[in-house]
Parts: C-alpha cells; structure tokens; sequence
C-alpha cells in the first residue's frame, strides 16, 4: 500500500522547512528581482536559496465545426512553486519545480496512483566549466520546444507536435558539455534514465538511452535565448542553434515512452526518437522548427480483456514551423504550423493531424508578466475545431 501526503500537507510542510532556512540567513543579504523570485544567501555565502513561481490563467472557448457545438471554459493552466541555489558548495546547486495546478498533478495513466506534485528534483556538481552532471528528475534533452519552459513560449500553448512527440521528463543521470571553439559553440546533454517518465511503477530492469548535441556558428544568444521562445532581447546579431537529438527507450510500458497509459496485456517496446530543430533570432524577429519521427517495434495491441480497446506506440513523424516578430517595442505577433503523420504500422488507428496558429503576445516585463491570445484551426482526422486562448502569465 503506497502512502501519499494531500497536497496541502505536502505544501504545509514545504513552507515549514523553508521558513526554517530563511530564519538562518542574515537579512542583509536578501535580493528580489522580477521573474527570479526572492534570493537569500548565507552569512558566510556557502548556501543560496532562491524562491519564485509562477501562475497562468487560460479562457478558452472551443468550437467543433464538424458537429457544430461549441463550449468555453476557465482554466488555472500552471501553478508553479521553483526553489534552487547552491548547496554548501559553488560547485554544488540544486532545483526543485512543484506543480500545483489540476494539470500539473493529475496522472496520464489513470492505472498507477500517483502523486504528480514533484516536476524537477535535481543535484548539480559543476565538475569545470565545460562539463556538468546532474542526478534526479528533470526533462529529458529531447525537442526544443519541450525543453522551452511554459513560462517562456511564444504562443499560449506548445505545438501538436510537442503533445505527441516529446521524451518529457524522467529520473536518471544527465552529463552536460559546453565547448567554445572561436565564435561557435557545441553544446551536448546525454541523459540515462528510467525511461518510465514520472510515473512510480513496477521496473523491469530496463534504460532509456538520450542525447542531444546542439551547434550554434554565431555564438550564444543573449541571456539564453535559444531556450526562449520570441527575440525578447532582440539581438543586434543574428544567433543561430541547429540541434539533433536521438533517444532509445527499452522494453517501454507505455505508450509515449515516458508519458501515456500502459500498453494492454503487459506489452513492451523499445522505441526509438530522433529528429533536428533550429531557433533563429534576429533584431526582434525569431523562427524556430522541429522535425522528429518515433517508431517502435510494436504495431496495434489488442486488449486481450476487452476485445473493443486497442491501444499501440505513438508513431510516425511530425514538423511544425513557427516564427513572431515585434511590431512595437512590447508587442509581437506570431504564427505556427504543425503536421503529424502517423507510421504504416498504426495509421488504422492514429488521427493524421495538422494545426494552425496566430497569436497577439504583449509583454509588460518580457516573459515576467505579459498577457497571449491566440486562435488555432485544428485538423484531428475528421474532426476540425476553431480554438481561441487568452492567457496571462505572471512570474516571481
């Protein structure tokens, strides 16, 4: 019988234990910046906390064109508490994400319990300044986009593309490289982690296998900006980051790898992932594109229990293109494509999808707080439905 604590006792004893922390700091060296939270360090600076999250609030109304209904809803889509620092060690740091919006708890796979409040768990050691090792749970280096935190996206939503063909997050060991070699930079993650994503289950004693290598022949963008969706710094150069990514999950459960219900009767499969992206930004312009394909070893599965349920790996290839500029100094406008296309082995059963997106962002504290509205036309099989967002994003 596994013991989980309700979310409010979770929280309850999360604020305790922080509050504990900070009555140990010297108040002097308290620092608050917007979109970083509140930042303390220790009398003798061995110890750093940062405390910060972020809230966004969705409308959206929906209208099926082929049915001819429609329907519209308020939506507390991310509630987010972030706390990371140094650990006794400027070699040592540390990050925790916690998730406490519906969306953020509620298990994919209704067949396991779990309690989804934890997102990132993670230990850093900067072992130079070329290669760091992480260890815990955090996101996979799979696609851009996924990698994009939701507090950072061009649109209200990420793409099709990201829903059905991302590596998400998972437990394991994560090596990170960073090399300079004149202007250009080659940045690298390898990862080795469970390959069952966060999902507390039964293990069968088998790896998922990640890497992601990343070439950008400008040099850096400014304050990261090849992990932040629209040219907020508007850079006086061009940046560019061309990537390649591939993954080998073994003897998965599921049917996404790291995210999705259970294959039916027990299946596994190994599934493999890989695919390119590139981000590009310019003097207030960026575009950003993703190619990726997912296959596996295992076709349609039939539930041996319910003839009528089948289930299978989702499969195939997906692009998307998305590119905003500003128009003025604290507006953008932005539009995206995205297609999937599923593999021969499951096209009987998986939707062929396409979407499309225009958006309207404006940024009163860049991605800090800014409020998106967006309307997308999406294609799902035989279904077609118009979607208009409208969301504001505050961080702290």
């Amino acid at each position: 019988m596994k013991l989980l604590l309700p979310i409010n006792v979770t929280a309850s004893l999360l604020l305790v234990i922080v509050t504990n922390c900070i009555a140990q700091i010297d108040k002097s060296s308290i620092k608050m910046e917007a979109g970083k939270g509140i930042q303390f360090t220790s009398a003798d600076s061995s110890f750093t906390i940062a405390i910060g999250g972020r809230i966004q609030s969705v409308f959206e109304a929906k209208k099926d064109v082929t049915n001819e209904t429609t329907g519209a809803d308020f939506i507390l889509r991310r509630s987010r508490l972030n706390i990371q620092g140094n650990a006794f060690n400027p070699k040592l740091s540390y990050r925790i994400q916690l998730g406490f919006a519906h969306g953020d708890i509620t298990s994919a796979n209704s067949s396991v319990q779990n309690n989804l409040i934890l997102r990132d768990a993670m230990l850093f050691y900067d072992a130079n300044k070329w290669v760091r090792i992480g260890f815990g749970q955090t996101k996979l280096p799979g696609n851009r986009q996924r990698l994009v935190s939701s507090a950072n996206l061009q649109l209200v939503e990420r793409s099709i593309s990201n829903n059905n063909f991302t590596l998400d997050r998972d437990k394991g060991i994560w090596v990170y490289t960073n090399f300079q070699i004149n202007k250009a930079v080659f940045k690298s993650t390898i990862a080795i982690s469970s390959g069952e994503g966060r999902i507390v289950s039964d293990k069968n004693g088998k790896l998922c296998y990640s890497a992601r290598a990343e070439f950008l022949p400008f040099g850096d963008f400014s304050k990261k900006g090849d992990y932040i969706q629209s040219d907020i710094e508007k850079e006086k150069k061009p940046k560019l980051s061309i990537a390649g990514v591939y993954s080998f999950n073994e003897s998965s459960p599921r049917v996404m790898g790291q995210l999705g219900d259970y294959l039916y009767n027990s299946e596994i499969a190994n599934i493999q992932y890989y695919g390119a992206d590139l981000i590009f930004k310019y003097k207030g312009f960026s575009i950003e594109s993703e190619f990726y394909t997912r296959n596996s070893n295992t076709g349609i599965i039939t539930n041996i229990k319910e003839s009528t349920q089948r289930n299978y790996i989702i499969a195939g290839n997906t692009f998307f293109i998305q590119s905003g500029i500003f128009i003025t100094k604290k507006n953008e406008i932005a539009a995206r494509y995205a297609q999937i296309t599923p593999d021969n082995s499951v096209a009987s059963v998986m939707n062929r999808q396409k979407e499309y997106v225009i958006g309207l962002s404006h940024y009163f504290n860049k991605h800090s707080l800014k409020l998106q509205s967006d309307v997308t036309y999406l294609i799902n099989g035989d279904d077609k439905n118009l979607i208009y967002r409208l969301s504001s994003v505050v961080a702290f």
